[in-house]
């Protein structure tokens, strides 16, 4: 269940510098890889996080605001995990990381890759849509820091 979402033009461009035949889907539908992280009563929930193990994510407030950047790859090539994403977020909800992360996170942003990936590109991709969402939870790094 998408909640639908628009790019901005400099985003819209980092991600098209991933090659499309790296995406778990077609390029026009990642406009709605959005997903809530909200029941109605305001309980977070990853239920309708979708099955993929590798994965660009940007975790969006209730205005759609861009908050946390972060790859997710879990598995073999063989056995991919595919509740990679679902789990990650998990993790941050559970582990309260970053610490604004039960208040302020109500949306997903997915960005399905196949699996298999190589580590140093996806990182690099994620790089580069982090610097583009200005993601103001994303404050260590190891990749490079946030300006």
């Amino acid at each position: 269940m998408s909640t639908g979402w628009a790019l901005s033009a400099q985003l819209a461009a980092s991600v098209a510098a991933i090659p499309v035949q790296r995406l778990a889907v077609a390029t026009e539908q990642l406009v709605t890889c959005v997903y809530s992280l909200r029941e109605r009563n305001g309980a977070f929930t990853t239920r309708r996080l979708p099955p993929w193990s590798s994965a660009i994510y940007v975790a969006l407030d209730e205005h759609r605001r861009c908050l946390y950047t972060g790859i997710v790859q879990r598995g073999t090539t063989k056995y991919p995990d595919p509740r990679a994403i679902k789990d990650r977020t998990a993790e941050h909800y559970r582990n309260n990381e970053p610490i604004e992360t039960r208040t302020t996170w109500h949306h997903l942003w997915v960005i399905p890759l196949h699996h298999g990936v190589p580590r140093p590109q996806l990182e690099a991709w994620e790089t580069r849509v982090r610097q583009q969402t200005a993601s103001p939870q994303t404050r260590r790094s190891r990749l490079h820091p946030v300006a």
